[in-house]
Protein backbone atom coordinates (compact mmCIF):
# COMPACT_ATOMS: atom_id res chain seq x y z
CA UNK A 1 0.00 0.00 0.00
CA UNK A 2 2.80 2.50 0.87
CA UNK A 3 5.07 1.90 -2.46
CA UNK A 4 1.41 2.68 -4.22
CA UNK A 5 1.14 5.61 -2.44
CA UNK A 6 4.32 6.83 -3.01
CA UNK A 7 3.90 6.08 -6.54
CA UNK A 8 0.54 7.98 -7.06
CA UNK A 9 1.72 10.84 -5.21
CA UNK A 10 4.48 10.85 -7.74
CA UNK A 11 2.13 10.76 -10.74
CA UNK A 12 0.15 12.99 -9.49
CA UNK A 13 2.75 15.89 -9.20
CA UNK A 14 4.04 14.57 -13.26
CA UNK A 15 0.69 15.20 -14.31
CA UNK A 16 0.56 18.10 -12.76
CA UNK A 17 3.77 19.67 -14.18
CA UNK A 18 3.11 18.09 -17.55
CA UNK A 19 -0.78 19.19 -17.99
CA UNK A 20 -1.47 20.12 -21.73
CA UNK A 21 -3.07 23.94 -21.09
CA UNK A 22 0.65 24.90 -19.24
CA UNK A 23 2.87 23.20 -21.66
CA UNK A 24 1.56 23.57 -25.35
CA UNK A 25 0.67 20.28 -25.78
CA UNK A 26 3.27 18.32 -23.99
CA UNK A 27 5.86 20.37 -26.54
CA UNK A 28 7.66 21.84 -23.71
CA UNK A 29 8.38 19.01 -21.76
CA UNK A 30 11.82 17.34 -21.65
CA UNK A 31 13.21 14.18 -19.69
CA UNK A 32 16.67 12.30 -18.83
CA UNK A 33 16.67 8.25 -18.70
CA UNK A 34 13.05 8.09 -18.35
CA UNK A 35 10.02 8.71 -20.88
CA UNK A 36 7.50 11.82 -19.22
CA UNK A 37 4.48 9.60 -19.40
CA UNK A 38 5.73 6.65 -17.31
CA UNK A 39 8.34 9.32 -14.84
CA UNK A 40 6.02 7.76 -11.90
CA UNK A 41 6.78 4.03 -12.56
CA UNK A 42 10.09 4.17 -13.79
CA UNK A 43 10.97 6.52 -10.48
CA UNK A 44 9.41 3.61 -8.45
CA UNK A 45 10.90 0.64 -9.88
CA UNK A 46 14.30 1.99 -9.21
CA UNK A 47 13.39 2.47 -5.44
CA UNK A 48 12.30 -0.96 -5.62
CA UNK A 49 15.74 -2.13 -6.86
CA UNK A 50 17.33 0.78 -4.28
CA UNK A 51 15.74 -1.45 -1.42
CA UNK A 52 16.44 -4.85 -3.38
CA UNK A 53 20.50 -3.63 -3.58
CA UNK A 54 20.82 -1.78 -0.10
CA UNK A 55 18.38 -3.24 2.34
CA UNK A 56 18.00 0.13 3.23
CA UNK A 57 14.40 1.95 3.58
CA UNK A 58 13.53 5.01 5.70
CA UNK A 59 10.02 5.60 7.60
CA UNK A 60 7.53 7.15 5.60
CA UNK A 61 7.59 10.79 7.59
CA UNK A 62 11.62 10.80 6.60
CA UNK A 63 11.33 9.18 3.02
CA UNK A 64 12.46 11.91 0.43
CA UNK A 65 10.93 10.27 -2.72
CA UNK A 66 11.70 13.11 -5.45
CA UNK A 67 12.79 16.63 -5.58
CA UNK A 68 11.45 19.58 -7.02
CA UNK A 69 12.72 22.58 -8.43
CA UNK A 70 11.01 25.81 -10.00
CA UNK A 71 13.25 28.07 -12.20
CA UNK A 72 11.92 31.30 -13.14
CA UNK A 73 12.26 33.86 -15.81
CA UNK A 74 12.05 37.84 -16.67
CA UNK A 75 8.99 37.87 -18.86
CA UNK A 76 9.58 38.55 -22.31
CA UNK A 77 13.63 37.74 -22.13
CA UNK A 78 13.50 33.87 -23.07
CA UNK A 79 11.40 31.86 -25.26
CA UNK A 80 10.09 28.83 -24.13
CA UNK A 81 11.91 26.14 -25.66
CA UNK A 82 14.47 27.98 -24.26
CA UNK A 83 13.88 28.05 -20.82
CA UNK A 84 12.80 24.35 -21.57
CA UNK A 85 16.53 23.90 -22.49
CA UNK A 86 17.97 26.18 -19.97
CA UNK A 87 16.17 24.03 -16.86
CA UNK A 88 17.00 20.71 -18.56
CA UNK A 89 20.75 21.79 -18.49
CA UNK A 90 20.38 23.09 -14.74
CA UNK A 91 18.68 19.64 -13.94
CA UNK A 92 21.73 18.03 -15.46
CA UNK A 93 24.35 20.26 -13.62
CA UNK A 94 22.18 19.94 -9.89
CA UNK A 95 22.29 16.13 -10.38
CA UNK A 96 25.59 15.37 -12.25
CA UNK A 97 23.85 13.23 -14.59
CA UNK A 98 23.13 10.58 -12.10
CA UNK A 99 19.19 11.03 -11.22
CA UNK A 100 16.57 10.39 -13.63
CA UNK A 101 14.60 13.83 -14.50
CA UNK A 102 11.50 15.40 -16.23
CA UNK A 103 11.52 19.33 -17.01
CA UNK A 104 8.02 21.13 -18.00
CA UNK A 105 8.33 24.45 -19.13
CA UNK A 106 4.91 26.08 -17.77
CA UNK A 107 3.92 29.53 -20.47
CA UNK A 108 -0.04 29.92 -18.47
CA UNK A 109 1.46 32.51 -16.69
CA UNK A 110 2.87 36.09 -16.70
CA UNK A 111 6.28 34.96 -16.81
CA UNK A 112 7.41 31.69 -18.00
CA UNK A 113 8.80 29.49 -15.47
CA UNK A 114 9.84 25.51 -15.12
CA UNK A 115 8.91 22.62 -13.04
CA UNK A 116 11.86 20.04 -12.78
CA UNK A 117 11.04 16.90 -11.18
CA UNK A 118 14.04 14.29 -10.23
CA UNK A 119 14.14 11.38 -8.96
CA UNK A 120 15.69 10.92 -5.27
CA UNK A 121 17.09 7.04 -6.14
CA UNK A 122 20.37 7.42 -8.42
CA UNK A 123 20.87 5.55 -11.60
CA UNK A 124 22.95 2.92 -10.54
CA UNK A 125 19.78 2.36 -7.89
CA UNK A 126 23.03 1.79 -4.67
CA UNK A 127 22.57 5.49 -3.20
CA UNK A 128 20.24 8.75 -2.99
CA UNK A 129 20.77 12.08 -3.80
CA UNK A 130 22.91 14.08 -1.10
CA UNK A 131 21.11 17.47 -0.62
CA UNK A 132 23.60 19.63 0.86
CA UNK A 133 23.77 22.51 3.56
CA UNK A 134 22.15 25.69 2.16
CA UNK A 135 21.00 23.76 -0.82
CA UNK A 136 19.41 26.54 -1.97
CA UNK A 137 22.67 28.47 -2.38
CA UNK A 138 24.16 25.92 -4.62
CA UNK A 139 20.77 25.73 -6.55
CA UNK A 140 21.13 29.68 -6.93
CA UNK A 141 24.75 29.49 -7.80
CA UNK A 142 24.01 26.93 -10.61
CA UNK A 143 21.09 28.73 -12.01
CA UNK A 144 22.92 32.23 -12.24
CA UNK A 145 26.12 31.33 -13.99
CA UNK A 146 23.54 28.86 -16.58
CA UNK A 147 21.43 32.53 -17.09
CA UNK A 148 25.07 34.64 -17.86
CA UNK A 149 26.25 32.30 -19.96
CA UNK A 150 22.43 32.20 -22.04
CA UNK A 151 23.18 35.88 -21.90
CA UNK A 152 20.06 36.25 -19.83
CA UNK A 153 19.19 38.66 -16.78
CA UNK A 154 20.15 37.75 -12.90
CA UNK A 155 19.41 39.59 -9.69
CA UNK A 156 22.38 40.82 -8.26
CA UNK A 157 23.02 40.52 -4.16
CA UNK A 158 19.51 39.32 -3.86
CA UNK A 159 17.55 39.64 0.03
CA UNK A 160 17.17 36.69 1.57
CA UNK A 161 13.36 35.90 1.14
CA UNK A 162 11.11 34.35 4.41
CA UNK A 163 11.24 31.53 2.34
CA UNK A 164 15.06 30.84 2.45
CA UNK A 165 15.33 31.65 6.01
CA UNK A 166 12.91 29.38 7.04
CA UNK A 167 14.65 26.92 4.75
CA UNK A 168 18.19 27.59 6.43
CA UNK A 169 16.64 27.26 9.90
CA UNK A 170 15.19 24.16 8.95
CA UNK A 171 18.68 22.60 7.55
CA UNK A 172 20.00 23.82 10.95
CA UNK A 173 17.33 21.56 12.62
CA UNK A 174 18.22 18.95 10.26
CA UNK A 175 22.26 19.36 11.02
CA UNK A 176 21.53 17.15 13.82
CA UNK A 177 19.76 14.20 11.96
CA UNK A 178 22.10 14.06 9.08
CA UNK A 179 24.91 13.05 11.75
CA UNK A 180 22.29 9.81 12.75
CA UNK A 181 22.24 9.14 8.70
CA UNK A 182 26.05 9.23 8.32
CA UNK A 183 26.15 6.87 11.06
CA UNK A 184 23.75 4.59 9.73
CA UNK A 185 25.22 4.34 6.29
CA UNK A 186 28.52 3.69 7.95
CA UNK A 187 27.24 0.77 10.02
CA UNK A 188 25.10 -0.31 6.84
CA UNK A 189 28.94 -0.36 4.59
CA UNK A 190 31.68 -1.42 7.08
CA UNK A 191 29.10 -4.11 8.98
CA UNK A 192 28.74 -7.07 6.01
CA UNK A 193 32.53 -7.68 5.86
CA UNK A 194 32.80 -8.35 9.91
CA UNK A 195 33.45 -11.13 11.37
CA UNK A 196 31.95 -10.71 14.72
CA UNK A 197 30.80 -7.86 17.34
CA UNK A 198 34.47 -7.09 18.13
CA UNK A 199 35.41 -7.00 14.41
CA UNK A 200 32.40 -4.44 13.83
CA UNK A 201 33.86 -2.15 16.83
CA UNK A 202 37.23 -2.23 15.44
CA UNK A 203 36.53 -1.37 12.07
CA UNK A 204 34.54 1.47 13.16
CA UNK A 205 36.89 2.53 14.79
CA UNK A 206 39.06 2.58 11.81
CA UNK A 207 36.39 4.76 10.71
CA UNK A 208 37.76 7.63 12.80
CA UNK A 209 34.43 6.82 15.17
CA UNK A 210 35.10 7.37 18.78
CA UNK A 211 33.07 4.77 21.17
CA UNK A 212 31.70 4.49 24.62
CA UNK A 213 29.74 1.81 25.72
CA UNK A 214 28.06 2.78 28.40
CA UNK A 215 24.25 2.03 29.12
CA UNK A 216 24.03 2.01 24.98
CA UNK A 217 26.63 2.14 22.53
CA UNK A 218 27.49 5.51 21.47
CA UNK A 219 29.60 6.78 18.50
CA UNK A 220 31.20 10.09 17.85
CA UNK A 221 32.68 11.01 14.54
CA UNK A 222 35.71 13.76 14.20
CA UNK A 223 33.71 17.06 14.27
CA UNK A 224 30.58 16.26 16.45
CA UNK A 225 30.16 17.89 19.50
CA UNK A 226 28.36 15.19 21.31
CA UNK A 227 28.00 11.25 21.28
CA UNK A 228 24.98 9.57 18.99
CA UNK A 229 23.32 6.80 20.55
CA UNK A 230 22.89 3.55 18.42
CA UNK A 231 19.54 2.75 19.62
CA UNK A 232 18.44 6.22 18.32
CA UNK A 233 19.06 4.87 14.16
CA UNK A 234 15.95 2.42 15.00
CA UNK A 235 15.68 -1.16 15.93
CA UNK A 236 18.59 -2.97 13.79
CA UNK A 237 20.73 -0.56 15.07
CA UNK A 238 20.52 -1.40 18.73
CA UNK A 239 23.76 -2.85 20.60
CA UNK A 240 22.06 -6.25 20.99
CA UNK A 241 20.67 -5.71 17.32
CA UNK A 242 24.08 -4.96 15.79
CA UNK A 243 25.79 -8.12 18.21
CA UNK A 244 22.95 -10.30 16.38
CA UNK A 245 23.85 -9.05 13.30
CA UNK A 246 27.77 -9.17 13.37
CA UNK A 247 27.34 -12.59 14.41
CA UNK A 248 24.92 -13.75 11.71
CA UNK A 249 27.15 -12.46 9.24
CA UNK A 250 29.91 -13.79 10.61
CA UNK A 251 28.28 -17.52 10.77
CA UNK A 252 26.57 -17.49 7.14
CA UNK A 253 29.81 -16.72 5.47
CA UNK A 254 31.35 -20.03 7.24
CA UNK A 255 28.55 -21.96 6.33
CA UNK A 256 28.30 -20.95 3.06
CA UNK A 257 32.11 -21.80 2.41
CA UNK A 258 30.81 -25.16 3.46
CA UNK A 259 28.04 -25.42 1.75
CA UNK A 260 28.67 -24.12 -1.16
CA UNK A 261 32.40 -24.74 -3.43
CA UNK A 262 33.79 -22.14 -4.92
CA UNK A 263 34.75 -23.87 -8.09
CA UNK A 264 31.67 -22.99 -10.67
CA UNK A 265 29.46 -23.47 -8.19
CA UNK A 266 27.45 -25.81 -9.49
CA UNK A 267 24.39 -26.54 -7.64
CA UNK A 268 21.09 -27.50 -8.35
CA UNK A 269 19.68 -24.35 -7.38
CA UNK A 270 15.81 -25.48 -7.78
CA UNK A 271 16.58 -27.90 -5.40
CA UNK A 272 18.34 -26.46 -2.88
CA UNK A 273 16.15 -23.48 -2.88
CA UNK A 274 12.88 -26.28 -2.70
CA UNK A 275 14.64 -28.15 0.15
CA UNK A 276 14.95 -24.62 2.25
CA UNK A 277 11.35 -24.07 1.74
CA UNK A 278 10.47 -27.33 2.82
CA UNK A 279 12.16 -27.38 5.62
CA UNK A 280 11.26 -27.46 9.18
CA UNK A 281 10.99 -24.98 12.04
CA UNK A 282 14.05 -25.54 13.75
CA UNK A 283 16.46 -22.66 14.61
CA UNK A 284 18.34 -22.24 11.87
CA UNK A 285 15.34 -22.46 9.47
CA UNK A 286 13.93 -19.56 11.63
CA UNK A 287 16.94 -17.53 11.78
CA UNK A 288 16.65 -17.95 7.63
CA UNK A 289 13.23 -17.35 7.01
CA UNK A 290 14.35 -13.96 10.00
CA UNK A 291 16.21 -12.21 7.30
CA UNK A 292 14.47 -13.45 3.88
CA UNK A 293 10.61 -13.34 3.01
CA UNK A 294 9.40 -16.64 2.12
CA UNK A 295 6.41 -15.53 -0.72
CA UNK A 296 10.20 -13.57 -2.32
CA UNK A 297 11.50 -16.86 -2.13
CA UNK A 298 8.94 -18.84 -3.68
CA UNK A 299 8.49 -15.79 -6.55
CA UNK A 300 11.51 -16.28 -7.11
CA UNK A 301 11.55 -20.11 -7.26
CA UNK A 302 9.01 -19.35 -10.14
CA UNK A 303 11.39 -17.03 -12.06
CA UNK A 304 14.01 -20.02 -12.91
CA UNK A 305 11.51 -22.80 -13.25
CA UNK A 306 9.83 -20.17 -16.11
CA UNK A 307 13.59 -19.14 -17.25
CA UNK A 308 15.20 -22.79 -17.66
CA UNK A 309 18.14 -22.12 -15.03
CA UNK A 310 19.00 -24.62 -13.13
CA UNK A 311 22.79 -23.70 -12.71
CA UNK A 312 23.92 -20.87 -10.59
CA UNK A 313 26.95 -19.86 -13.25
CA UNK A 314 24.41 -19.79 -15.97
CA UNK A 315 22.17 -17.37 -13.29
CA UNK A 316 25.49 -15.12 -12.57
CA UNK A 317 26.10 -14.70 -16.81
CA UNK A 318 22.78 -13.79 -17.74
CA UNK A 319 22.65 -11.13 -14.64
CA UNK A 320 26.11 -9.92 -15.79
CA UNK A 321 25.32 -9.92 -19.90
CA UNK A 322 22.08 -7.91 -18.87
CA UNK A 323 23.78 -5.76 -17.09
CA UNK A 324 26.63 -4.88 -19.76
CA UNK A 325 23.80 -4.56 -22.21
CA UNK A 326 22.02 -1.75 -20.34
CA UNK A 327 24.98 0.10 -19.86
CA UNK A 328 26.09 -0.10 -23.18
CA UNK A 329 22.41 1.20 -24.37
CA UNK A 330 22.28 3.94 -21.09
CA UNK A 331 25.98 5.29 -22.30
CA UNK A 332 24.53 5.90 -25.98
CA UNK A 333 21.60 7.34 -24.67
CA UNK A 334 23.54 9.46 -22.57
CA UNK A 335 25.85 10.74 -25.56
CA UNK A 336 22.91 11.64 -27.87
CA UNK A 337 20.91 13.69 -24.68
CA UNK A 338 24.92 15.42 -24.32
CA UNK A 339 25.01 16.22 -28.30
CA UNK A 340 21.57 16.92 -28.97
CA UNK A 341 22.03 19.71 -25.49
CA UNK A 342 24.92 20.53 -27.64
CA UNK A 343 22.99 21.31 -30.98
CA UNK A 344 19.95 23.61 -29.35
CA UNK A 345 22.51 25.55 -27.72
CA UNK A 346 24.50 26.31 -30.22
CA UNK A 347 21.20 27.13 -32.70
CA UNK A 348 20.37 29.71 -29.87
CA UNK A 349 23.41 31.35 -30.40
CA UNK A 350 23.14 31.94 -33.72
CA UNK A 351 19.62 32.63 -33.96
CA UNK A 352 20.95 34.99 -30.88
CA UNK A 353 23.64 36.38 -32.96
CA UNK A 354 21.59 37.28 -35.46
CA UNK A 355 18.84 39.27 -33.79
CA UNK A 356 21.81 41.86 -31.91
CA UNK A 357 23.94 41.96 -34.52
CA UNK A 358 23.03 45.51 -34.92
CA UNK A 359 22.55 46.40 -31.73
CA UNK A 360 25.69 44.87 -30.79
CA UNK A 361 27.17 46.64 -34.22
CA UNK A 362 25.75 50.12 -32.74
CA UNK A 363 27.48 49.86 -29.07
CA UNK A 364 31.09 49.69 -30.32
CA UNK A 365 30.27 52.91 -32.04
CA UNK A 366 28.00 54.69 -29.73
CA UNK A 367 30.29 57.43 -27.56
CA UNK A 368 27.91 56.74 -24.44
CA UNK A 369 29.03 53.52 -23.83
CA UNK A 370 27.25 53.18 -20.49
CA UNK A 371 24.29 54.70 -21.28
CA UNK A 372 23.82 52.76 -24.05
CA UNK A 373 24.64 48.94 -22.24
CA UNK A 374 22.02 50.02 -19.41
CA UNK A 375 19.73 49.99 -22.04
CA UNK A 376 20.27 47.16 -24.25
CA UNK A 377 21.87 45.13 -21.67
CA UNK A 378 20.34 41.64 -22.28
CA UNK A 379 20.78 41.80 -26.08
CA UNK A 380 24.70 42.68 -26.06
CA UNK A 381 24.93 40.15 -23.28
CA UNK A 382 23.27 37.31 -25.91
CA UNK A 383 25.35 38.68 -28.45
CA UNK A 384 28.89 38.21 -26.52
CA UNK A 385 27.63 34.53 -25.38
CA UNK A 386 27.49 34.08 -28.94
CA UNK A 387 30.56 35.05 -29.49
CA UNK A 388 32.30 32.87 -27.14
CA UNK A 389 30.27 30.26 -28.53
CA UNK A 390 31.44 30.44 -31.93
CA UNK A 391 34.80 30.94 -30.55
CA UNK A 392 34.94 27.84 -28.83
CA UNK A 393 34.70 25.93 -31.94
CA UNK A 394 38.47 26.13 -33.16
CA UNK A 395 38.01 27.74 -36.44
CA UNK A 396 35.09 25.30 -37.57
CA UNK A 397 32.71 27.02 -40.15
CA UNK A 398 29.45 28.12 -38.07
CA UNK A 399 26.53 25.46 -39.16
CA UNK A 400 23.18 27.20 -41.04
CA UNK A 401 19.98 26.71 -38.69
CA UNK A 402 18.94 24.71 -40.93
CA UNK A 403 21.77 21.76 -40.95
CA UNK A 404 21.21 21.93 -36.57
CA UNK A 405 17.91 21.19 -36.99
CA UNK A 406 18.21 18.34 -39.30
CA UNK A 407 21.29 16.83 -37.02
CA UNK A 408 18.85 17.51 -33.94
CA UNK A 409 15.76 15.49 -35.46
CA UNK A 410 18.23 12.31 -36.14
CA UNK A 411 19.34 12.13 -32.54
CA UNK A 412 16.35 12.19 -31.30
CA UNK A 413 14.49 9.71 -33.45
CA UNK A 414 17.82 7.50 -32.53
CA UNK A 415 17.35 8.50 -28.81
CA UNK A 416 13.76 7.26 -29.27
CA UNK A 417 14.77 4.26 -30.59
CA UNK A 418 17.79 3.38 -27.80
CA UNK A 419 14.89 4.34 -25.22
CA UNK A 420 12.80 1.61 -26.19
CA UNK A 421 15.29 -1.19 -25.83
CA UNK A 422 16.44 0.81 -22.95
CA UNK A 423 13.11 0.35 -20.89
CA UNK A 424 13.11 -3.29 -21.73
CA UNK A 425 16.75 -3.99 -20.89
CA UNK A 426 16.31 -2.40 -17.65
CA UNK A 427 13.34 -4.87 -16.66
CA UNK A 428 15.32 -7.39 -18.02
CA UNK A 429 18.59 -6.48 -16.03
CA UNK A 430 16.66 -5.53 -12.61
CA UNK A 431 14.60 -8.92 -13.04
CA UNK A 432 17.91 -11.31 -13.46
CA UNK A 433 19.83 -9.24 -10.54
CA UNK A 434 16.93 -9.37 -8.26
CA UNK A 435 16.91 -13.29 -8.98
CA UNK A 436 20.34 -13.50 -8.43
CA UNK A 437 20.99 -11.37 -5.14
CA UNK A 438 17.42 -13.82 -3.77
CA UNK A 439 19.39 -16.90 -4.62
CA UNK A 440 22.47 -15.65 -2.54
CA UNK A 441 20.34 -14.45 0.43
CA UNK A 442 18.40 -18.01 0.36
CA UNK A 443 21.49 -20.39 -0.25
CA UNK A 444 23.59 -18.17 1.88
CA UNK A 445 25.97 -17.51 -0.97
CA UNK A 446 28.50 -15.09 -0.63
CA UNK A 447 29.78 -13.23 -3.59
CA UNK A 448 33.16 -14.25 -4.56
CA UNK A 449 34.91 -10.64 -3.80
CA UNK A 450 33.71 -10.65 -0.44
CA UNK A 451 34.82 -13.89 0.34
CA UNK A 452 38.12 -13.44 -1.69
CA UNK A 453 38.78 -10.05 1.37
CA UNK A 454 37.28 -12.20 4.06
CA UNK A 455 40.39 -14.70 2.89
CA UNK A 456 43.02 -12.05 2.62
CA UNK A 457 42.20 -9.75 5.74
CA UNK A 458 45.00 -9.74 7.61
CA UNK A 459 44.22 -11.30 12.12
CA UNK A 460 43.83 -8.90 14.73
Amino acid sequence: MRNRTRQQSMADRHDYDQKAEKTQDGELVSSFMCSPETAAEEFELSKRLYFQITGRSQPVHRDVIMYRVIQSFKPGEVSPEEANRIGYELAMKLTEGKHQFVVSTHVDKAHIHTHIEFNSTNLNCDGKFVNPKDSYLVLRRLNDDLCRAHGLSVIENPKPSTKERKQKEMEAVRHGRSHKERLRQTIDRVLPDCRDYDDFLARMRAEGYEIKEGKALSFRAPGWDRFTRSNKLGADYTREALRERSAHRGGRSAAAKKAVPHAGRKVNMLIDIQAKLAAGKGAGYERWAKIFNLKEAAKTLNFLVENGLTDYDELAARAEQAGDRFDEVSRRIKQLEGRMAEVAQLKTHIINYSKTREVYAAYKKSRHKKEFLAEHGDEIARHEAAKKAFDALGGKPIPKVAQLSQEYTALLAEKQEQYAEYKALRQDMIAYRMAKQNVDKILGIMPEEQEQNRDQRPER
